[in-house]
């Protein structure tokens, strides 16, 4: 009886569900180790282009000099949603989005981009326009929610954490200019008191003197919306950089000099009469 209770407790032992094995760190059933834990949680392997907010920046910048050396032709429309869509996509993977909501994303943003070229291609010039704007206020809108999550989740700040922080700034610069075009559209008027018909590197050029607080002063907003639009965005621009920003570059490398002043006192620890 001893030998047949023996046996029953070995082979509980070896069952995933026994009690020795839960916890223990040792192989799985199927001979596989189990995943790192941080906090009782098993962690997921991070997911291709997670955190790469550096080609995030990239893909921000190129798309706005696309836009500006490509001008109003069809071609530079295209060209620039097309960049800033591809930067909407790489945004959700580097801000390692929930599989369901980066699988939505996947199959909307090319839909609205496509869409949108196609209103250029075959629709008149005005709805082509006003289309693409609100195309591109979706992509502006995406992105910089699903980075600041990304930042606030970051355990280490480091340079990645910084790229992120200044793509959601250009990102928010973006957001207002296509705002602003959007109000020029709908108006039915010009939206600058200086110019007739506005262009949409206008709208860039304007919308990032403002948050920068540059105001040259050659392009101004003919309206009160577009006034009080560009006044809510030197505000938040303002308020932007000096709360975080000013906070990631503060904390830059704080947890290396921590991790290095920890390392010199261990070794200090070890030595002789330490």
């Amino acid at each position: 009886m001893a030998d047949e209770d023996d046996i029953r407790a070995g082979a509980a032992g070896d069952d995933g569900s026994g009690s020795g094995v839960a916890g223990s760190g040792g192989p799985d059933v199927a001979g596989q180790r189990p995943s790192p834990r941080r906090g009782g949680r098993l962690l997921e392997p991070s997911p291709r282009f997670a955190d790469s907010f550096g080609l995030v920046l990239v893909f921000l910048v190129a798309g706005l000099f696309i836009r500006a050396s490509a001008g109003e032709t069809t071609i530079g429309h295209a060209a620039t949603l097309v960049t800033f869509a591809a930067a909407t996509w790489l945004s959700l993977r580097a801000a390692q989005v929930r599989r369901r909501s980066l699988r939505i994303a996947q199959a909307l943003i090319p839909l609205s981009a496509l869409g949108a070229i196609v209103m250029l291609l075959i629709g008149s010039e005005e709805t082509g326009a006003l289309v693409g704007a609100f195309v591109s206020l979706l992509l502006v809108v995406v992105a910089p929610v699903a980075i600041l999550k990304r930042l606030l989740a970051h355990p280490v700040i480091n340079l990645n954490t910084f790229y992120g922080a200044v793509s959601v700034y250009l990102l928010i610069a973006m957001f207002f200019a296509t705002l602003f075009s959007i109000i020029g559209a709908a108006s039915g008027g010009p939206f600058f008191a200086e110019v007739e018909k506005a262009s949409g590197t206008d709208y860039i050029y304007f919308s990032f003197t403002t948050i920068t607080t540059t105001g040259y002063g050659d392009l101004t907003a003919a309206s009160g919306v577009g006034r009080l639009t560009a006044v809510m965005e030197a505000v938040f621009g303002q308020l932007y950089l000096i709360t975080v920003v000013a906070l990631v570059v503060q904390n830059l490398g704080k947890d290396r000099q921590r991790r290095q002043e920890r390392e010199d006192g261990e070794e200090e620890g070890e030595t002789p009469g330490g």
